[in-house]
């Protein structure tokens, strides 16, 4: 039997980060001024502060050397509010797992791969 204190102590709060992703995506797949260097990730992080060190699904772009993420550029949970995250502290605070397997997507190759699998959901989750 499922108790409800365990579905509690497993789920993390859950935000925007796919639909953020999604219509970052959107903007940028055929925006000629668009940044070209964009990707969205997929990934699972963890922190000790907010997951407390459990894993959870997460979708994220990466700009350059800056990561933004709904959490970030919205909901504005962090020094780097509207800036976006410097990656390396982005990558060090929020773990993401499996760092040699983890592949960002530019937006064709996100086009192309929710095209096969009809779905937006991270392919490497």
């Amino acid at each position: 039997m499922i108790k409800l204190k365990d579905l509690l102590n497993e789920t993390i709060a859950c935000g925007e980060c796919l639909s953020y992703a999604w219509r970052t995506y959107i903007v940028n797949q055929d925006n000629k001024s668009a940044n070209r260097r964009m990707k969205i990730a997929f990934g699972t992080v963890q922190n000790k502060w907010i997951s407390n060190n459990k894993r959870y699904p997460h979708a994220w772009v990466e700009e350059g050397n800056l990561v933004k993420d709904w959490q970030t550029m919205k909901a504005g949970s962090s020094k780097y509010h509207g800036k976006g995250w410097p990656k390396r502290e982005y990558y060090k605070a929020w773990n993401p797992k499996d760092m040699k397997k983890y592949t960002p997507y530019t937006p064709k190759e996100a086009s192309d791969n929710f095209k096969r699998t009809k779905s937006m959901i991270g392919w490497d989750w």
